[in-house]
């Protein structure tokens, strides 16, 4: 009989589940997209969390019941409701051990060194809680050495910024400070990173003060964490003026990404100095910050660096599910190392896409478009933006091809179009390019495969103009490196693109609305596209138009 292992992820947000069976993922979802609740966060409702919508997903979809699970594993940072109806066969291990797993246990190395960084994590000693952890692991062992640790701040004048943990010694912490004070919404760091190109260094020296770091440890008090607070409100307060204000604010943004890389990178260099290996694997928040990943390379002794796609909470489900099958159950890792395939949703067949559609045949156009990626590069070509539904969804926060809205990267007024009219967020914001794995030397300077969009690049001079629509003002692009192996119907759309174009790169950024989780059913898309203007929509085979939208350029 099969061995079936129920994983599950989160903590007071980013629920989520995965199915493994006999030692291999066979499904994976986060919570948010089946409740249509970005990030999942609370105030969820007491019924809300106990449903555990991502398990049933799961288990649906394997065809199984809960008496089919032989164990259930999940992270001790987890809302107890979300695994109360399996909570008979439930084990819980350290938050961070989960992150690691998921790190190493998908990478494609033998023996590597691992990095969990975040926010917070487990309670540790009854009072604090773990914020970073740096292991050793091999094919039958991960071994920590050295945990850093953080109290919590119960000050008022500091916890008012939000109802999440707020800690001493916390990389992850720090971000969310300044995150905050930026007026950005929790877990919104992304938004920071983004902000930080537009800076300038005038207030790096002004952050040194804020925190110190020692052998490996990043080290931030109750008075440096009030004084930074503080220092942010008062320096935005003095500027009203919009044009001032926002470049203040970029100022600010570019000293915490500058402190951020900085604190990453010389924790990196501690546990190579730890480990003498060549590899690494990244997990834990902190992970998703794509400008600090391409420095380690660049500034640390590592030569290889994997980082796992659903380095956030979410993919604590990934990381439990692959303790409990090596660990617990003790079944060996087995070889070749195969690369990670985030695609772990669902598939949904044209009797879905039908069912779906009916509720909308006044609104929507049906077609079946015979050559759906010559169809779709040839639209995409001519200026349209369409939504892009293919295959199982990604697990992670990245659109990797899947559950995407895609774009002609060489047209500038796409990033207006798709910051300010479609998704309706901050104009700063930049997009990425998804790229053909043979091609991506020709436009940008790194030969590192970013296959996650967890990487950026500088775009090489000569081609910045030609891709300006993917291009950062700083003349970077947080790129996503496609493959035939990995990706091959993303794979020939691209192709088709550059027979048309010469450019073998789109514009893919995540198939959502304003405040919304991505995407997950043909529903959520179709309504999606009628919410967001898009000019087309593809859905397998099908291509869906709307008859009630006018065309931007008229």
């Amino acid at each position: 009989m099969a061995m079936n292992i129920l994983g599950l992820g989160g903590s007071i947000h980013n629920y989520s589940a995965c199915l493994m069976r006999d030692g291999r993922i066979v499904c994976a979802v986060e919570e948010e997209r089946l409740n249509r609740i970005k990030y999942s966060m609370l105030p969820l409702t007491s019924k809300e969390l106990v449903r555990c919508h991502a398990a049933s997903y799961c288990l649906e979809a394997e065809q199984l019941g809960l008496s089919d699970v032989d164990l259930v594993v999940t992270n001790d940072l987890i809302n107890p409701l979300y695994y109360s109806k399996f909570a008979k066969k439930t084990k819980l291990i350290n938050h961070h051990l989960s992150h690691a797993y998921s790190a190493f246990f998908t990478s494609p190395f033998e023996e590597a060194a691992v990095a969990v960084i975040d926010g917070s994590g487990s309670i540790i000693d009854g009072q604090m809680y773990e914020t970073t952890t740096l292991y050793r692991a091999s094919e039958y062992h991960v071994e920590e050495i050295q945990k850093t640790c953080g109290r919590l701040i119960a000050d008022d004048r500091t916890y008012h910024y939000s109802d999440e943990f707020a800690l001493y010694n916390s990389i992850g912490g720090f971000y969310k400070w300044i995150t905050l004070g930026l007026g950005f919404a929790f877990l919104d760091d992304g938004k920071t990173m983004g902000l930080a190109a537009y800076g300038t260094d005038r207030f790096v020296p002004k952050f040194h003060q804020f925190y110190r770091l020692q052998e490996g440890h990043f080290l931030q008090n109750r008075e440096q964490v009030s004084q930074m607070i503080d220092f942010i409100s008062k320096t935005i307060s003095q500027y009203s003026d919009e044009k001032a204000r926002f470049q203040v604010k970029a100022d600010i943004a570019f000293a915490g990404q500058y402190h951020l890389e900085k604190a990453v990178i010389s924790q990196c260099r501690f546990l190579y100095q730890q480990t003498k290996l060549k590899n690494l694997c990244l997990a834990g928040g902190v992970a998703l910050n794509s400008v600090a990943n391409a420095k380690i390379l660049e500034e640390t002794p590592f030569e290889n660096l994997y980082v796992f796609p659903a380095a956030g909470d979410a993919g604590t489900a990934i990381g439990s599910a692959l303790y409990g099958y090596h660990t617990i159950m003790g079944m060996a890792r087995t070889k070749p190392f195969e690369p990670f395939s985030p695609f772990l949703g669902k598939a949904y067949t044209d009797e879905h896409v039908m069912q779906a559609a009916a509720a909308f045949r006044e609104q929507i156009r049906l077609e079946k478009a015979i050559h759906v990626q010559e169809t779709a590069s040839r639209l995409i070509a001519e200026g349209k933006v369409i939504g892009w539904f293919q295959g199982r969804s990604e697990i992670g926060p990245r659109a990797l091809g899947n559950r995407s809205i895609l774009a002609d990267p060489r047209k500038r007024e796409n990033k207006h179009i798709l910051n300010q009219i479609i998704k309706k967020r901050e104009s700063f914001r930049p997009f990425a390019p998804a790229v053909l794995a043979e091609k991506q030397h020709h436009y940008f300077t790194s030969n590192e495969h970013s296959s996650y969009m967890l990487r950026v690049s500088k775009v090489r001079n000569e081609k910045c103009s030609l891709i300006p629509a993917v291009t950062h003002v700083d003349g970077t692009a947080r790129l996503q490196t496609v493959t035939r192996q990995q990706h091959p119907e993303f794979y020939a759309l691209i192709s088709c693109f550059e027979q048309r174009t010469g450019v073998p790169i789109v514009l893919n950024t995540s198939f959502n609305g304003p405040g919304e989780p991505m995407v997950e059913s043909p529903l959520d898309a179709i309504q999606c596209f009628l919410r967001t203007g898009l000019d087309h929509l593809f859905i397998n085979s099908w291509m869906i138009s709307n008859n009630q939208y006018q065309q931007r350029e008229k």
